[in-house]
This record gives structure tokens, sequence and C-alpha cells, in this order.
């Protein structure tokens, strides 16, 4: 087939070989693609990579993570559509493998979804377009178009935003239905993160856009598979033979916050009864692995389930290590503050926060110490007593607000990646907490 947009099929998905796809994908996305080549990049110190070439080693001839990351996401769409359990899996640890049984679940319901070729068309269009906010060079175009510096939004708040003025040029091929489909998702994600709800980063409040995509089911489901193919990508910059961190445990997740956001839409969940579901499905998962029953009602456990869910926490030993610090290391007067704190659903009145870019934070600072539990007790210690400070900080922006958002990845990148936190991670405790700014207005 000679272009994506032209006549790409399901069976085609099916039939074409990778190495024939991503020119014709680099050739459909050129503009888009040069954003990624721009767009900023979180690392974890991963190593290794694999002995083939990268996708964006293939298509330009040196690595781009964020295009490697896009393209793994496309490849995994194939080897659903293939079946491919064995390459899908690839490298994944066998104790978080993805099951036969999960594999099933997502191929089917993307076969369900994805009907002809305009709807898979629909899925790779957004899947390109999903991170381009990324690129400070789009706030920047946005500026020289409008006026408006949007610099210090969100990722997915500067995409919506360069989308209606215009600056995404792949939606203008789409028919307007479909267009206006995947800009209802991503209308959805400016708010609604299905990630951040897994991680339990946000709050109830952000929850609220959901009621918008009552009657928007096919909107809202083509979200999701664009979220499922970005876990299945979000290593493709450290391995691209595989889906590697669509595991068992991040999909049991993502299939939650799939049953929350649908029980929000059809009106059988509150908002809150939505988020708590979450929390209880990463409460039910853990007991089944040998920790203590979670009581998500009670906000002493409401909070630790939190902080559970932003540590990706699916095994014992790293529950223990969590619920330690949590009862022993903190005192009294930081643990209050992070139950009232973690216990706010957000509005006007009583905004909550969310802290962006903590689930990261938490998992690395525990990850830099691994093999050294001590070690990695004070560490988590040091990142949930950041966390209080993060939580209280008084400073709000102008305006009604019920979501304040406190980005710490320059905080990750600074202080948790340097040697002066390996040395002393106490360090984190003493840094800067940025500044807030609206991630939901009412």
């Amino acid at each position: 087939m000679g272009s994506i947009s032209g006549d790409a099929t399901p069976l085609q998905l099916r039939t074409q070989d990778a190495a024939d796809m991503l020119p014709l994908i680099r050739d459909d996305f050129a503009p888009e693609l040069e954003r990624l080549k721009r767009a900023y990049s979180l690392r974890n110190g991963e190593s290794c990579p694999p002995a083939s070439p990268s996708p964006s080693q293939i298509l330009f001839g040196q690595e781009y993570d964020e295009i490697n990351r896009t393209l793994v996401g496309v490849l995994a769409l194939k080897w659903l559509y293939t079946k491919q359990y064995e390459t899908f899996v690839g490298s994944q640890a066998k104790s978080v493998r993805l099951s036969h049984s999960s594999f099933e679940w997502i191929h089917g319901f993307f076969t369900k979804a994805i009907t002809g070729p305009e709807d898979l068309y629909m899925l790779i269009t957004s899947m390109v377009v999903n991170d381009l906010g990324k690129d400070s060079r789009l706030a920047l175009d946005y500026q020289d178009r409008t006026g408006d510096d949007i610099s210090s939004l969100n990722h997915d708040m500067i995409l919506i935003k360069a989308v209606k003025a215009g600056l995404v040029p792949c939606l203008n091929r789409l028919r307007k239905e479909v267009s206006e489909d995947i800009i209802r998702g991503m209308e959805l994600g400016s708010e609604f993160n299905f990630g951040q709800l897994a991680q339990a980063e946000n709050a109830p409040a952000c929850l609220s856009s959901l009621l918008a995509m009552r009657g928007q089911e096919k909107a809202f489901n083509f979200r999701f598979m664009e979220q499922l193919l970005d876990i299945a990508g979000a290593a493709g910059h450290v391995d691209w033979t595989c889906a590697k961190k669509l595991v068992q445990p991040i999909f049991d997740a993502y299939e939650a916050v799939y049953h929350a956001a649908m029980g929000i839409i059809s009106g059988g969940l509150s908002l809150r009864g939505g988020y708590d579901l979450v929390l209880h499905r990463r409460a039910v998962f853990l007991r089944n692995r040998g920790m203590r029953q979670l009581d998500v009602e009670s906000p002493d456990d409401r909070a630790l389930a939190r902080i559970l869910c932003m540590g990706g926490v699916a095994d014992l030993d790293t529950a223990e290590l969590y619920e330690g610090v949590w009862s022993i290391m903190l005192s009294d007067s930081t643990r209050k503050a992070l139950i009232s704190s973690l216990n706010i659903d957000g509005s006007v009145d009583e905004p909550a926060i969310q802290p962006t870019y903590m689930p990261a934070l938490m998992t690395q600072a525990v990850k830099i110490f691994e093999g050294n539990i001590e070690a990695q007790e004070r560490a988590l210690a040091s990142a949930l007593r950041y966390l209080e400070r993060l939580m209280t900080a008084t400073d709000r922006p102008e305006g009604t607000v019920s979501v304040i958002e406190r980005n710490v990845l320059d905080i990750l990148k600074e202080v948790v990646q340097s040697t002066e936190f390996k040395a002393d991670p106490t360090v984190l405790e003493r840094a800067d907490i940025p500044r807030g700014v609206a991630a939901k207005r009412d």
C-alpha cells in the first residue's frame, strides 16, 4: 500500500510488514514527527537497548525518544491485530507479564471498535498527535499566532489549544465527524488523564469532564485505546521489540479506570465513587498478594491507597516498604497533613492539588537505591515529606479554580536524578515547590 491514509485497512494491518509500515507513517505525518523530534523526554537511566535498529533510527538515522515511543505504540497495534502475544510481551518481567487472558481482552476490545480503514486511520492519527504538546515550539507557535502564552500549561492542554488554532495539520485530512471525535478525546484528555487516575495522581473533580462523554462512546473508546497503546510504547526509546510497559499490574489499573469512567458516564457512579473504585481495586490487588485489606472509606487508608497507586505498587515487599514508611517514619503532623490533602475532592472553596509527575518522582527515588532497603526507606520518606509540602503549599492561581496543578518534572530531573540525592535523599525535602497553575476551573 502506498499511503497509510489512502487505503489502510484492518486486514492490511495484519499483513503489512513493519519495515514497510514505518516509512508510510513517516510520509503521512512528516510535520507531526518533526515536532516529536523536539519533544522533551523523561528517562529512568535504562540501558542495554536491543541490537536491532530503532524505528527512529530506521526512518531518520538517529535516536528520537518520543518518535520511538509513538511508533512502538503503532507496532503494538499491529502485534495486537496479528495476535502476536509472545512478541507483545517480549522482555516483560515474568512476575508482571501481561497474561494471555488480558491480551485477549485488549484484542477483542480493539477489533470490536475498529471496523474499517477510517477507524484505523483515526486511531493512528490520535497516537501520532498525542504527545505533540511536549514540543516547546508548539506553545511558541501558538503564541505567535494568537498572542497568548500557554507555555505554563500541561502538554495535554497545550495540544488542544494548538489543535483549535489550526497548528496540527494532519487533522485536516479527516472527515469533519472523525476529527471532531479525536478533538473530543483531546478535550477529555486536557482535563482527564487515564494514567493520572490509574496512579491516583489527579483528584475526583478532574473526572467531571467524563460527564461530557455521555452519548460519545466512540470518542471515549478511541481515547482509551490510544492510552493503552501509549503505555505499550512508553519504553520504546529503550526497547522497541515489544510492549514493555503494558504489564499486568498496569493493565489491571487501566481496566479499573475504564470501568470507573464508564460508571461515571452511565450515571451509575459519582465522581468520588469512580475514583474510589480505582483505589479499591488496587487494595484488592494487593490484598491478594498478602497485604492487609485497606478500607478506602477510611481517610487514613484512602490516603495510603492513593500513595500506593502513585508508587505503582504491585507486590507485597514494596507494599510493606510503603506502609512501613507511612506508619513509622513519618511524623504524626506529616501523616495528618497528607491524609487531609489527599482526601480533598476539589472545589472552588477547597481546591485539590494535582502533583503532576509525583508518581515518577516517587518510583525513581526508590529505584535509585534498589537492593538497599534502609536507603529505600529514607528516600521514600523524603519523597513523602516533599509531597506534604507540595500538597499544602498555599499559593494559588488567579480566578476560580477547583484543581491546582504543581508539576515536579524539573524537581525530578534536577534533584532526584542528581548525585546529591544519591548521597543524601533529604536534599529533596529542601527542594523548591513549583508554583500552582489551574488544572481545572469551575
